[in-house]
């Protein structure tokens, strides 16, 4: 089993550097767009400031906010393992791109209505405590991800055009193991942060 748990951690770790390169460039890239349209339209901007606002300060029920994180994290992880098994190189990165889009998007609107200094705060104290969970968790998905993905290239490959095309060495019970090991896990404790702490934390901000 802990042979299983290491394997390919050389993989796992190249993606991980390469997945928050991408993370701080599409989320700063969405944050500076939005921060711009937003301020132009500051009606807009507290509009949905105030329904942000109005969401924290009634989120009372902790234990919902964590299974409702819980289950949709761990719908778009599985997720990622699906899209892995279509085979297409790189697509499996698409709900990631969208994921560190989505995380700019807030933050440009706490830019737009709080300055640069409300928006680094909301990063640090809103998103990062889980995000540091969540995100690599989400990496470590495209990383196995990518791996079956290559693999059944491979034997496509090797099944239609070439039979003599190299084997593919991929150990489908150490992906599986992994997955449920490190991914649900670190998505579970992210979602008991982003469900008990982040809203308390953010409440902070908007008011």
């Amino acid at each position: 089993m802990k042979k299983r748990l290491g394997y390919n951690l050389n993989v796992i770790g190249h993606y991980l550097l390469i997945g928050w390169l991408i993370f701080f460039g599409v989320t700063i890239f969405v944050c500076l767009v939005t921060y711009l349209v937003m301020g132009a339209n500051p009606n807009f901007v507290r509009g949905i400031f105030t329904g942000l606002s109005g969401k924290f300060a009634n989120t009372h029920d902790s234990l919902s906010a964590f299974w409702a994180i819980l289950v949709n994290n761990e719908r778009v992880a599985f997720g990622l393992m699906i899209i892995g098994m279509i085979p297409i190189p790189f697509l499996y990165w698409i709900s990631y791109y969208l994921t560190c889009a989505s995380v700019g998007l807030v933050l440009g609107i706490y830019a737009a209505k709080l300055g640069i200094g409300g928006a680094l705060a909301a990063f640090v104290l809103g998103i990062l405590p889980h995000g540091i969970l969540e995100m690599s968790a989400l990496i470590i998905g495209v990383a196995l991800a990518a791996q079956v993905n290559k693999a059944l290239r491979q034997s496509i490959k090797r099944f239609f055009a070439d039979p003599y095309y190299r084997k593919s060495s991929l150990d489908a019970k150490a992906i599986a193991l992994q997955y449920v090991c490190i991914i649900i896990p670190m998505i579970a404790v992210a979602a008991l942060i982003e469900g008990f702490v982040t809203p308390a934390l953010l409440r902070l901000l908007v008011h």
